[in-house]
């Protein structure tokens, strides 16, 4: 999917934009959609660069932040497709209308999608009003809803010259603002680290030192007191055991925070997360936890304008981790897949050297369950014949099971599982 503000350099107007969310593999439908809606009188925006990429995220938030609604042809690869969906969150989030475009009936996942503000492009006896020709007055209504809701907005709203001298204003104010809380955040937290970590000053010893001195100048001066100090050197003893005792270590415990348990597990991100002993950036790391690790939430604290989570790890330690790193987003599964033939026993595998992606299914398509790095063990359990290649279902070391293709493993794996 790849950005392009439109791929047949329809100029830039007051036109309602409409953004068509597609599958690389539905880019032919994706323009025939463009096409229609550029004739019926909107600037379609669609994304040309191959999926992924650094920085897809906030190219395609740029399209979508531009666009008035989003389209999305709706087919079995676009239901599989991460790219795809955080479109649709994105264009919800952002309060955009979403229409669903479906160009061939669906089945599974993908059927469970369709809904309302659905277009059907096949005809179907079943729908009312399915069909192509159908799916394009459809659609056409359904975009001149969100082309009204646009130009009443715009007829409540101030000038362009004083919404853009207003949000100066307010960017000014905002910046200042988020300086002072950052630096007091700061502040209090490295207080709280210095009172937990740092060496308390030794008043008590002081003090015992100098009573010890006045007792012997007193024994000097007044033999008859010899007794009396005798008589205090019990309780002068266990003060001084007391005074000498080591500070109790720093634990992240110390560190004051909003009690908080989400509704959602959370899990690590895609990339993995690091788990550190205070909710700082230069805190000492504990644990890097791999991605889609499930984390236990016991609190959270506000640093710099971004949420600290403290987690209790499975040994028992407690640690922050920063909210960027970090997903509500439960981690997908293996589907379970006919055809499978079993290998036993078990055979280890090792990816190449470029890593090795473990989907949920047999395709290209499907969802990645995780990314192992190079000369990553798996336990390869299972094979399967699709098109022009073989599939293993194999087991990672932390009980993770997928489907990983037979070029991202390497030549002695495939000897091994005998492909």
């Amino acid at each position: 999917m790849g950005v392009m503000a439109n791929a047949r350099g329809f100029a830039a107007d007051n036109r309602l934009r409409v953004f068509v969310s597609h599958a690389r593999a539905d880019t032919g439908f994706a323009d025939q959609i463009g096409a229609f809606l550029h004739n019926a009188g909107f600037q379609p925006l669609l994304d040309r660069y191959e999926s992924g990429g650094a920085g897809w995220e906030e190219r395609l938030g740029r399209l979508i932040d531009n666009a008035d609604a989003l389209v999305l042809v709706l087919t079995e690869s676009s239901a599989n497709s991460d790219m795809c969906a955080w479109e649709v969150e994105e264009a919800q989030r952002l309060g955009k209308r979403v229409v669903l475009v479906l160009p061939a009936p669906l089945d599974g996942a993908a059927r469970a999608l369709a809904g309302l503000n659905t277009v059907y492009f096949y005809s179907d006896p079943s729908v009312s009003n399915s069909g192509f020709y159908d799916g394009q007055r459809r659609l056409e209504v359904a975009l001149r809803g969100a082309e009204r809701t646009r130009a009443a907005t715009a007829r409540t709203q101030p000038s362009p010259q004083d919404e853009a001298r207003e949000a100066r204003r307010a960017e000014s104010r905002a910046r200042k603002e988020e300086r002072k809380v950052r630096k007091a955040e700061q502040r209090e937290l490295e207080k709280q680290i210095r009172r937990a970590t740092a060496p308390r000053f030794p008043l008590l010893r002081v003090a015992f030192l100098g009573a010890v001195a006045a007792a012997v100048v007193g024994v000097i001066m007044k033999p008859d007191l010899l007794d009396q100090a005798r008589a205090s050197w019990t309780s002068l003893t266990s003060a001084a055991e007391e005074i000498t005792a080591e500070n109790p270590p720093y634990s992240p415990m110390d560190v004051s925070v909003q009690e908080y348990a989400p509704e959602r597990p959370l899990y690590a991100g895609r990339n993995g997360s690091n788990i550190r002993d205070y909710p700082l950036t230069t805190g000492e790391l504990i644990w890097e936890a791999p991605a889609r690790t499930p984390m236990r939430v016991t609190g959270r604290r506000m640093v710099q304008g971004q949420w600290w989570f403290r987690v209790v790890l499975d040994d028992g330690r407690v640690g922050f981790v920063r909210e960027d790193v970090v997903t509500f987003s439960a981690p997908p599964v293996a589907q379970v897949i006919a055809g499978v033939t079993d290998i036993a026993p078990a055979v280890a595998v090792t990816a190449g050297r470029a890593g090795a992606k473990v989907r949920t299914a047999p395709r290209r398509n499907s969802r990645v369950i995780v990314r192992v790095a190079a000369a990553a063990q798996m336990q390869a359990t299972g094979k399967i014949r699709q098109g022009d290649h073989w599939w293993l279902r194999v087991t990672l070391a932390d009980g993770r099971a997928g489907y990983v293709r037979d070029d991202v493993v390497t030549a002695e794996s495939r000897n091994a599982a005998s492909l």
